[in-house]
């Protein structure tokens, strides 16, 4: 239990007090509760869909945006634009860092963050409610996949704890879980959608880490948000198509 509260803090912004001192090891230990804690967003997220038929898709999607950022605290934003200002800038490895470990954002950054967020804006509004509940499973699950097969690009870090510590049993019981949501309400196609973002991410992942040689925690943060993209991509193109 102390694992799932710390890592609950860390990764939303839900206002919980507890008073048990922190500890790494309990932290670590909150490492396989990161596909539950997207089903809690996913849940404060669906009664939107759910009961915002009347309104046009994009005021739909704008509040679905607002209420994620408000939970998440845009947590894994600042990872999207800092790998995307280092990968983009095309230098050798050690500048790559430098410039992802830069505070100030760059041209490539803005254009990460500006082209997720339109993407979103368009996605959310035409998505289902059960998409919305099962996206940010699916962003976590994939960044336990991603830290799962990789290892940390650098000595010391603070993605370091999640990249050497996550399991595959944890990837296993995150897809699982997803699985169990997705055979509850009987949308197949979302498998499917979840076959592809899986087959997108990882080619993004091997690149990533052929570049860095291993990953960061910008990189989780990154594989969060664009596996959301894809997935959320996927899953409306499949229902329109098919």
């Amino acid at each position: 239990m102390k694992g799932f509260i710390l890592m609950l803090t860390f990764l939303t912004r839900i206002p919980i007090r507890y008073k048990f001192d922190f500890n790494s090891d309990d932290f670590i230990k909150g490492i396989k509760y990161m596909p539950l804690i997207g089903l809690i967003i996913g849940g404060i997220l669906f009664p939107i869909r759910h009961f915002g038929d009347k309104l046009v898709p994009m005021i739909l999607s704008l509040l679905i945006i607002l209420v994620y950022l408000i939970v998440t605290g845009g947590l894994h934003l600042d990872g999207l634009a800092d790998v995307s200002d280092g990968i983009f800038s095309y230098r050798d490895r050690d500048r790559i860092f430098e410039i992802m470990k830069d505070s100030r954002i760059g041209a490539f950054g803005v254009t990460a963050l500006i082209l997720y967020f339109m993407s979103m804006i368009v996605l959310l509004g035409y998505s289902n409610d059960v998409t919305i509940l099962l996206f940010p499973v699916a962003g976590r699950c994939f960044a336990l996949l991603v830290c799962s097969l990789n290892k940390y690009a650098k000595e010391k870090g603070m993605g370091k704890d999640f990249i050497d510590n996550t399991r595959i049993s944890h990837v296993i019981g995150g897809f699982i879980l997803l699985i169990i949501l997705v055979s509850l309400f009987q949308k197949w196609l979302l498998l499917i959608a979840t076959v592809i973002t899986g087959i997108i991410v990882l080619l993004v992942s091997s690149s990533v880490n052929k570049k860095l040689d291993g990953i960061t925690g910008d990189v989780i943060g990154m594989t969060v948000e664009f596996s959301q993209v894809v997935f959320l991509l996927s899953a409306y193109l499949l229902e329109s198509l098919l």
